[in-house]
This record gives C-alpha cells, sequence and structure tokens, in this order.
C-alpha cells in the first residue's frame, strides 16, 4: 500500500512537472494567425537565467534558436554564438499577399569549370549549391545590406537578398528568409521577411534594417508537432537585435532538400518579377554554407557542384553578377536597370 502511493505521487510530481514546462514554453512560443499562411509560430524569447550557448539541443529547438555548429568548426561556431548572443525581439508578422521570392526562373545553362556550372535566370543571380545526399536541411549566410539609388531614372523597383533551401531543383517547396531593397516613388525603403513558397512574404515588421547594417540569417527545415516546417533566425549586428519564427509547410508541398542557394533577387511584385533592378553599385555576403540532415559539418557554397548564376533581362541584358571572393564568401555586382 505504501509503495503504491509513492508510485501515485511520483506520477503527480512528473505530470505536475511536465505541466509546468509545457506551460513555461508556452510563454515564449505563441502561434500566430496569419491570413493565407499555415502554422504560423512566434518565438518570443527563453525563460529567465536561459544560456542559449550551454542549452540543449532540444532547448535551443524549443526556443527558436538556430542549431549549434561543430564545436571544433571555429567560423561556424563563432558566428552561431555571436548571432544567437543578440536581444531577441518579439516579432510583429504582416503578410504581405503581393510579394514573392519565387524559385530561379532558368533560362539558360552554360559551360562547367571544377564544381561550378554558369546558368543564366530571370529573377536571380548569385549561388546554388545543387544535388548530393542525405537533404539539405539548413542554410546560412551573412550579408551587408546594401544601399539602393536609383534617383537617375524614374521607375519603381523591387530587389531581395537572401538565403534559402530548395529554389534550384525541380521543387514545388522553397524556404527562405532575407531582406528587401525598394526604389519606390522615388524613395528607398527597406524590410526583412521569411517565407515558405507558394505562400506569400511575411514581413517582419517590427524589425528595422537600413543599408550597412550586417545581416546574419539562418533557414532550416525541421518537424514541429509532426508537422514539416520551415524555422527562420534573423540577426542585425548593427542593433545587436534578433528575431526567430516558424512556418508550417504549406498543404501540398513536399520537401525536398535538393538545392541550397545565396541570392540576390528581382522580387516577384503584383505577378512579375520583370520590372527594373534598382541600382545598388556592389553587395557582399560571407559565411555562405550549407548543413545536410545529420549532419553538423558544414558545406562551403564552392566545395560541391554548384551553380554560379546570372541575372538576365527580357531583352537579354546581363542586370546583376555573382563572383566568388573565396570558398565561403561572394560579391555581386549591380549591371543594368533593365
Amino acid at each position: 500500500m505504501k509503495t503504491t502511493k509513492l508510485c501515485i505521487l511520483a506520477i503527480t510530481l512528473l505530470l505536475f512537472c511536465i505541466g509546468f514546462a509545457s506551460a513555461q514554453n508556452a510563454n515564449f512560443v505563441i502561434s500566430a494567425n496569419l491570413p493565407g499562411i499555415s502554422g504560423a509560430t512566434i518565438y518570443t524569447g527563453a525563460p529567465e537565467g536561459f544560456n542559449p550557448i550551454t542549452a540543449s539541443d532540444t532547448d535551443l529547438e524549443n526556443y527558436g534558436y538556430p542549431r549549434r555548429p561543430d564545436l571544433s568548426d571555429k567560423k561556424a561556431y563563432s558566428l552561431w554564438r555571436r548571432a544567437i548572443s543578440t536581444t531577441r525581439v518579439t516579432p510583429e508578422l504582416v503578410v504581405n499577399p503581393d510579394r514573392f521570392h519565387r524559385p530561379n526562373q532558368r533560362l539558360t545553362a552554360g559551360a562547367t569549370h571544377k564544381n561550378t556550372t554558369k546558368v543564366s535566370s530571370g529573377n536571380w543571380s548569385g549561388y546554388s549549391l545543387v544535388g548530393g545526399s542525405p537533404k539539405f536541411d539548413e542554410v546560412v549566410g551573412v550579408w551587408i545590406v546594401p544601399n539602393i539609388a536609383s534617383q537617375f531614372e524614374s521607375f519603381t523597383g523591387y530587389s531581395s537578398m537572401w538565403v534559402g533551401i530548395d529554389g534550384n531543383c525541380d521543387c514545388n517547396d522553397l524556404i527562405q528568409d532575407g531582406t528587401e531593397h525598394d526604389w519606390i516613388n522615388g524613395k528607398p525603403t527597406y524590410d526583412a521577411w521569411v517565407e515558405f513558397i507558394p505562400e506569400p512574404e511575411v514581413v517582419l515588421n517590427n524589425f528595422p534594417i537600413q543599408p550597412g547594417d550586417v545581416i546574419s540569417a539562418y533557414s532550416e527545415v525541421g518537424t514541429k508537432n509532426g508537422v514539416t516546417t520551415g524555422f527562420y533566425y534573423i540577426a542585425n549586428f548593427n542593433t545587436n537585435k534578433s528575431v526567430s519564427t516558424s512556418l508550417a509547410m504549406p498543404k501540398g508541398d513536399v520537401f525536398s532538400g535538393l538545392s541550397a542557394e545565396w541570392i540576390f533577387e528581382r522580387t516577384e511584385v503584383g505577378g512579375t518579377f520583370q520590372h527594373p533592378l534598382p541600382y545598388y553599385a556592389y553587395a557582399y555576403m560571407d559565411d555562405a554554407w550549407a548543413y545536410r540532415t545529420g549532419s553538423k559539418s558544414k558545406i562551403d557554397y564552392l566545395s560541391e557542384a554548384n551553380e554560379n548564376i546570372t541575372m538576365v533581362g527580357e531583352t537579354g541584358t546581363k542586370l546583376s553578377d555573382a563572383y566568388e571572393q573565396d570558398s565561403d564568401s561572394m560579391w555581386f555586382e549591380w549591371l543594368a536597370y533593365h
């Protein structure tokens, strides 16, 4: 009888602790009801005294932090540690139903040199890892928000920089996060966003950015409550602020994990990306690497089969190009408006 009472007491305490832990998690993980968007989640922070640097992998995931890289990889670990040490801001999510960051609209493929194949695109410039196994499930990039200035020509144009998974393959999904730099009514506008194609962009409305800000972005694919989910973490090293959110895979999508990409894009707005590319001169992206499922060892963007993508306008004019700086950094160059 005494043993039975002790067992009941132990079970009761266990259930209480589980319930208490769930309640604690609930305070820092909020479901967001967004029109036209599947299963959005906002991560507001972590309990007092929580240290992401020493936290378990499970707690990092529970509180919306990017997963810890291999500790022996000093560069990847240093970047991760810097990103997670920023001050978390509770993101204000706003759906922009008119703006999309589409997969590569491939035009031509050219010569291959070493691991790199030259290709052209109607909407992309940049680099993409392609193929291989296991699947890509995380992509990382750091870039400087470019300063656009198109006052010498009267038009409205849209552009973005981002990292993503599955935009450069025969896939129906694309997981990405990035920054937007548009020229509207004679003035530049800037913001940050996340997206899970085919659903529209979700703007991080209370996470301001400006030219010169250094942005660190992580896009990761995993499961949440049994559902394939995109996890996004963006840090602004200039403001020392970061945001974390997740979006469930849209209905009808199938996660492929066949490509990883680092892109400067003509954003699709109003159903078309065929508009002038705002002038940006040069843009720089660093720490461009990806991970495959089950591995903490990074893959630099040039280290396996990849594509070097040039953006080409409707008349065949080259608009934007990308070229390597070293094994994990690249430059983008503006070439023409249209």
